[in-house]
């Protein structure tokens, strides 16, 4: 084999056996047929309609892939046959699948040994050729590809009769008529277009095809072993795995080409818009700048098919990957499927993966956690509307939230009411059928899918509360006792100086020796009548104690206040109990490590007013500035009705601190929701020094790879530009000679007139033998008329005009009406 030099260095070569070596990176056959769809969804070909058939030619079967796009002249053909020429660029929002230059040969070698490929621009049609067995039969040392091109204008070239003679030995087309039957084939789709035939198709161990054309004659299965294990795992398995019209219905996110498959249109669907209990959600990476959108709802289907459907670029890269939590034995997620596009991560050759990187994982990790949150919040929400129902949700029959449909006129997508039943709609559906009138033209522009409200991530009140009862009990568990011990004796003995206050049976805060607090049973029994809600959120009433203890000395500060107006008094002065006194009822609930001062009389006003002020701040440091000084005892009051009187008081006072605690708290927390999400999240992608650093390289060379492009980009602009200008100037200056010959045509217009003009006065002057010399001059006049009058004329035919008549006037009159 001889060595190819450029430069004096040596070029790498790229041996027949390749082609093969190259389609193995498609284990699934599915994958390959993917490649040849995404090149005529890609904006270069940008294709409304794209066939898939199986036909049979010369006793083979063949695979036939047709679309009416753009069609390829000979040098994007040449291109496409190639390896790794990739030029495709995003238009507007279209944005293109292929990014490798590799998947026509992948795909097409991968389906069958041998692909031809006709196209059709509106200048030229062209016809290439990749096959294996030609490459076998030639004994080919490096990849050849045969091409022949037909221009419009007959100026094809003179090297295409190789090709053609490769073609017609080699392929399944032997003559050039049939060659062009092909060709015309494509017409039937539309002026221009591309139709790719491939054959030898691979085969099973038994020798049939792996893909199975008797099953449905509306569309294409992959073979299933004779096994009855593999009968059973097919049934558990996804349509979309063995059926092609069911991938091609998901293939995806939002399709914008028609797909028919054997005669039939695939009935694509907007797969975040077909699930039932709809929720988004919304994930932002640390090497990110901007949230990314997660949908989960259940399948409406089938319980059984749940997992994540993640999109690169529109396109489906893999399909029902359950997340951890749905592979545990509990068996979270049940049903449920998450939709998200991760444009920021980077696919496989063969687009049915993502490459295995830090950000990957990081993201399966996230999404597994949101999935289960989702899990959670759909459960908890059932059973709080409906808690005598024992079905589980995802038992129960589902219907989609939503019902879109796409109109195969303008393949834009139109929402219609929700509720509405999809067995109703015809096989077309056009706008004008919209049930909306600000939809019902084609003209219209598409709906928004989404309204701005929807865009945020939904509630999640089973979240907010399982963190809110943990952090409630962290607050109420003491320090130095086990968090499970609620209640704890009264020690014998305290020294004097360790002062704090609990609350007597009269409800009034009360000097102690203990550091513990005592709710007596009455107070209890106001807590626990206060609101059912609060009742069905913990069996106990767990309570922040420090914001308790914040609302008794504002009520003991109101207390004072109205003891100091006797007209608006509406209890009596009392003093507090003796230390000694024991509390009333055998049950207490005893809650440690809260300590708050209380002030005996109004002549205290300055430190009171503090410890209100300091109330409003936070948890941990308010419980250590509550720390004040107390008075000296005074001996309580022993009177019946101050200790009937107690009870009742405690009760107001308990009733009015938990309203005053717990309603804003949780209404705060409704607030403050979103700010933590994003604080979780921002703490669970935080990175190390080292970590941000290799970021910011990665970003650098990225920029510079861009700016390098846009260069390249710039230089082939100017390019372009030149040849431009040069061509306007070669069409301005072939405009130039049109009117120069415009000018001098007309002129010579005008004399002939005037002869004819100054022959006709002497004919009619004339008579006899001059008369006929005139008519005979006339005549020959009026036939140098016509022959000039065909180059404006070509369709005048000198052999049907008679040069006796005056036809030959009434055309130079409007040739000349047309020229001046």
């Amino acid at each position: 084999m001889a060595t190819r030099r450029q430069r004096g260095i040596p070029l790498s070569s790229l041996n027949p056996k390749f082609l093969h070596t190259n389609s193995t990176s498609h284990t699934w056959p599915f994958s390959a047929i993917a490649e040849l769809i995404d090149n005529a969804y890609d904006p270069d070909v940008r294709a409304k309609q794209f066939w898939v058939d199986w036909t049979r030619i010369k006793g083979l079967d063949c695979l036939s892939f047709m679309d009416n796009g753009e069609g390829m002249t000979r040098a994007r053909l040449y291109k496409m046959l190639s390896f790794g020429y990739s030029d495709k660029k995003a238009v507007k929002d279209h944005v293109p699948v292929g990014i490798y230059g590799n998947g026509f040969k992948s795909g097409s070698m991968r389906l069958g040994k041998d692909a031809i490929v006709f196209t059709k621009t509106r200048d030229s049609m062209s016809i290439g050729l990749l096959s294996q067995s030609y490459l076998q039969a030639v004994k080919a040392q490096q990849i050849m590809v045969p091409i022949l091109t037909f221009r419009r204008d007959g100026q094809n070239l003179a090297e295409d009769a190789a090709s053609l003679e490769a073609i017609l030995t080699h392929s399944l087309f032997s003559t050039e008529k049939e060659l062009f039957s092909e060709l015309r084939a494509i017409g039937a789709a539309g002026p221009t277009g591309t139709r790719i035939i491939v054959w030898k198709l691979r085969t099973t161990l038994s020798g049939e095809t792996e893909f199975d054309f008797a099953a449905d004659k509306y569309d294409i299965h992959i073979r299933a072993s004779g096994s009855e294990r593999s009968r059973e795992r097919r049934a558990m398995s996804p349509e979309s795995d063995w059926s092609l019209r069911a991938y091609c219905s998901i293939l995806y996110l939002k399709p914008r080409m028609q797909i028919n498959i054997r005669g039939e249109r695939v009935k694509t669907q907007l797969i975040s818009k077909s699930l039932a209990h709809i929720a988004n959600d919304s994930y932002r990476p640390a090497f990110l700048t901007k949230r990314i959108r997660i949908t989960f709802g259940f399948n409406t289907k089938s319980k059984e098919h749940y997992g994540i459907m993640m999109y690169h670029k529109n396109r489906l890269i893999k399909a029902y990957e359950r997340v951890s939590c749905q592979r545990k034995a509990e068996r979270k997620g049940i049903g449920v499927i998450g939709v998200i596009e991760c444009n920021f991560l980077q696919p496989t050759h063969n687009k049915q993966d993502f490459d295995d990187t830090e950000q990957y994982r990081k993201t399966m990790h996230n999404l597994s956690t949101k999935l289960e949150d989702y899990w959670n919040e759909i459960r908890y929400r059932r059973k709080k509307d409906d808690p005598r129902c024992t079905i589980p949700i995802e038992d129960t029959a589902k219907a989609p939230d939503q019902v879109w449909v796409q109109c195969d006129s303008c393949l834009k997508w139109r929402r219609l009411p929700d509720g509405f039943d999809c067995s109703r709609l015809p096989e077309k559906w056009f706008c004008n059928m919209n049930h909306d009138p600000q939809f019902r033209s084609c003209m219209a522009e598409e709906e928004l899918e989404d309204q701005e409200e929807e865009q945020k991530s939904y509630p999640k009140p089973f979240k907010r509360r399982k963190r809110n009862s943990k952090t409630l009990q962290e607050e109420s568990t003491p320090e130095g006792l086990d968090a499970p011990n609620l209640v704890a004796p009264l020690p014998a003995r305290q020294p004097r100086n360790n002062v704090s206050w609990q609350l007597s049976p009269s409800g009034m805060p009360t000097n102690s020796g203990s550091g513990l607090r005592i709710l007596s049973p009455t107070a209890t029994n106001a807590l626990s009548d206060l609101s059912p809600s609060l009742a069905q959120r913990s069996p106990l009433p767990l309570i922040n104690l420090t914001a308790f203890s914040d609302s008794l000395k504002r009520m003991k500060l109101k207390r004072f206040n109205t003891e100091a107006t006797p007209t608006s008094a509406g209890v009596t002065p009392r003093s507090p109990f003796h230390p000694s006194a024991q509390p009333q009822g055998g049950n207490s609930f005893i809650h440690a490590e809260e300590k708050l001062a209380a002030y005996r009389d109004e002549t205290k006003w300055g430190e009171a007013s503090k410890v209100r002020e300091n109330s409003d701040k936070p948890a941990g440091r308010v419980a250590s500035q509550l720390m004040v000084r107390s008075e000296p005892y005074q001996e309580p009051v022993p009177e019946e009705d101050e200790e009937r009187d107690g009870d009742a008081w405690s009760e107001t006072m308990c009733r009015w601190a938990l309203e005053d605690v717990v309603e804003p708290n949780f209404k705060q927390e409704d607030g403050d929701r979103a700010h933590e999400e994003e604080l979780e999240e921002r703490q669970e992608e935080t990175w190390t020094p080292h970590q941000q650093q290799e970021e910011l390289l990665e970003r650098i060379r990225e920029a510079l790879e861009e700016r390098d492009a846009c260069r390249e980009d710039v230089e082939a602009l100017r390019g372009k530009c030149t040849a431009l200008e040069d061509e306007r100037r070669k069409l301005l200056s072939t405009l130039e000679k049109v009117e120069q010959e415009k000018s001098s045509l007309s002129s010579l217009c005008n004399h002939l007139k005037q002869d004819l003009e100054k022959l006709s006065g002497q004919i009619d002057r004339g008579a006899g033998p001059e008369r006929e010399e005139a008519e005979r001059k006339l005549s020959k006049l009026r036939l140098s008329l016509a022959r000039l009058l065909v180059c404006f004329v070509p369709a005048l035919n000198l052999e049907h005009v008679d040069v006796s008549s005056e036809v030959i006037d009434e055309l130079l009159d409007q040739v000349l009406e047309e020229v001046t």
